[in-house]
């Protein structure tokens, strides 16, 4: 079982296959990669001295110095994270998750209590699964691994399909393939036999909610403090036996991770490699009003600043949608989304590669964590009486042209809205409007996708606590990670998604990200040393991908045949408006690209439906390109 579990997970490893057995009932297997320096010295399986446990890990520790430090550990630089992270296991056992960091995905077996522990890290950089069958429990890093178990395909996840194809909140527990479910994020699985069957329990271990509230008596000492952490966590993911690039958009968030990191190598004389994806040759120069879709230029200005940052701006002429969609498909075991940026992410993957880059930094979490815009501090103010403060910064908000009053209004009242009276007051909200989907209109009222989509537009989260967790809790980075690593061996490695970062910037006071009337602004006041005053005074989101449409005009032809395809799919058919698909392949609007219907219909509800289409008809057996 091990043997065809690791054949399927092959493209996520390379290094070294290694298997194990613990016993008549147990066996472990991994593969190894080289992403870290002292990956060349790793020994997987472990065994302690006394082979009272045995361990698999995927894993980066970021405070590798100081567990070395407080573990006693000699000739560290001979020594692997694995085995850095399995003297931690001997040292604390399960309470090991309480002193280690980074990205990691590990499995130990205790056979003296017949116990199988597995946990996945804090914020989520590694995947883990696990199936529970009628007399067997078994743990991947990928579906994939469990797919490869005769038995364990039982066809897919209706609801999780559903909220893909609607885009709503899924279970965090599950994955697309019923049977399967998913480790979420700071999470452990831990198996064990009762009355000789196996027992799984999946438990919490840490959630950045619960951090204990941070208060400092001037605005400067969070600053400061948020600085000294996101320091730390930038220079923890520098490690590397190869080059370091970067996403580098005109926004806030990658621009910080380029800044922070430039600072960061420049006294070890080492460089930055920046990407910006620009549009291609043929775009005509219009977006969505309001949205920066052309960020080279901003991006150059970062750039500027740090002479060891080399800025290569890129677009995605050249490569063909259907095949990328498919091979991002592929890696992730799920439907590829946002097809159109992962191509120009295809582009830049594979320029870092070409270069011998064996990282990619990015600021995705940032609208999480050092870049929250703050707004939900409105709902405080309100609650509270604060009203002139709650006015002043509605009026900054609004003289920037960020929101509107009445956008303001609806944010302050946040929880105190009747449903009823919502429906009455907002427009379109008793209306299903779903042209970004390809869902079935059959399956409509089957799912209620009509309270679905208008708890997606305007439902509530009462508390401060709520709407955090569901920041945290809503995207998981490791799918996408994972696929990364596979197709172009580089590490996918966020400073902003650190343990650190997400306690802190959770646990100080939601005013903060609103201080001087300012929305975002602990980012703007922390990076005000090292960004330039264009980049922290914009306030328009970037527009990546503005030339979609480019891509989506070559790509018909090849999304016309792929289709009928689908269509020999029962679940397809079920799940998907094939109908809608075809009409779309075969009406091409020659103009409006920017307005808002076209690209729900052609850019999100074609592409999203076709990617999903293929997932759905390549595993009952069609997997002819």
């Amino acid at each position: 079982m091990v043997d065809s579990m690791l054949d399927a997970l092959a493209m996520h490893g390379g290094l070294r296959r290694f298997t194990c057995a613990g016993g008549d009932h147990i066996a472990l297997g991994g593969l190894l990669t080289h992403m870290l320096p002292e990956d060349l010295f790793d020994q997987q399986p472990l065994w302690n001295q006394d082979r009272s446990a045995c361990m698999v890990a995927e894993v980066r520790l970021d405070n590798r110095a100081d567990l070395v430090r407080e573990l006693a550990l000699e000739h560290p630089e001979e020594l692997a994270d694995s085995t850095i992270l399995m003297a931690a296991w001997n040292r604390w056992g399960e309470a090991c998750l309480n002193h280690i960091l980074g990205g990691f995905a590990f499995a130990v077996w205790q056979p003296h209590t017949q116990t199988l522990f597995a946990a996945r890290d804090h914020v989520g950089e590694r995947p883990l699964f696990y199936h529970q069958g009628k007399d067997f429990v078994a743990i991947a890093s990928m579906p994939k691994g469990l797919l490869a178990i005769p038995g364990v395909y039982r066809g897919f996840n209706a609801q999780r399909l559903v909220d893909c194809l609607v885009l709503t909140h899924p279970d965090w527990n599950a994955s697309y393939y019923e049977g399967i479910s998913r480790v979420p994020l700071g999470h452990f699985v831990r198996v064990r036999a009762v009355d000789g069957k196996p027992t799984v329990e999946c438990k919490p271990y840490w959630h950045p909610c619960d951090a204990e509230p941070t208060r400092y008596k001037r605005d400067e000492d969070y600053v400061e403090a948020l600085l000294e952490i996101f320091d730390k966590a930038t220079a923890a993911r520098l490690r590397s036996p190869k080059g370091i690039s970067a996403q580098l958009s005109a926004g806030m968030d990658s621009s910080s991770v380029v800044a922070t990191a430039a600072r960061l190598l420049e006294p070890e004389g080492r460089r930055l490699t920046a990407y910006t994806a620009v549009p291609r040759q043929g775009f005509l120069g219009k977006g969505i009003p309001g949205r920066l879709f052309q960020e080279g230029p901003g991006a150059a200005d970062v750039a500027a600043l740090y002479p060891n940052v080399d800025h290569v701006l890129i677009d995605s002429a050249g490569y063909d949608l259907l095949a990328d969609m498919k091979a991002w498909t592929d890696a992730m075991d799920e439907p590829a989304q946002n097809c159109v940026n992962l191509l120009w992410m295809t582009a830049i993957m594979n320029d870092a590669r070409s270069r011998g880059a064996g990282v990619m930094l990015h600021g995705l979490s940032g609208n999480a964590t050092i870049s929250a815009d703050g707004w939900e501090a409105m709902t405080t103010w309100f609650r509270t009486g604060h009203w002139i403060k709650l006015f002043r910064f509605a009026n900054n908000l609004r003289n920037r042209g960020e929101l509107s009053f009445k956008a303001s209004a609806v944010l302050a009242t946040n929880g105190l809205m009747p449903r009823w009276l919502k429906k009455q007051i907002k427009p379109g909200a008793r209306e299903l409007n779903l042209d970004y989907s390809a869902v079935n209109p059959g399956i409509v009222e089957e799912y209620d996708l009509v309270e679905k989509a208008f708890q997606k537009r305007h439902g509530d989260l009462p508390d401060i606590r709520t709407q955090r967790a569901r920041f945290f809790e809503r995207f998981d980075p490791a799918p996408l990670n994972a696929a990364i690593a596979a197709r172009f061996g580089l590490e996918n490695r966020d400073p902003m998604g650190d343990k650190r970062i997400f306690e802190f910037c959770f646990s100080v006071p939601i005013e903060q990200y609103a201080a001087q009337g300012q929305s975002r602004s602990l980012v703007r006041r922390a990076m005000k040393d090292r960004l330039p005053a264009s980049t922290l005074a914009r306030n328009v989101r970037g527009q990546q991908g503005a030339d979609w449409y480019l891509t989506l005009a070559e790509a018909l032809p090849d999304l016309r045949d792929e289709i009928p395809r689908i269509e020999q799919s029962p679940a397809a058919r079920y799940f998907l408006d094939i109908e809608r698909l075809k009409k779309l392949t075969n009406t091409w609007p020659e103009t409006g690209h920017e307005l808002p219907q076209i690209m729900d219909s052609w850019n999100y509800a074609l592409t999203r439906g076709v990617a999903i289409g293929y997932l759905l008809r390549k595993e009952q057996g069609d997997v002819n390109s």
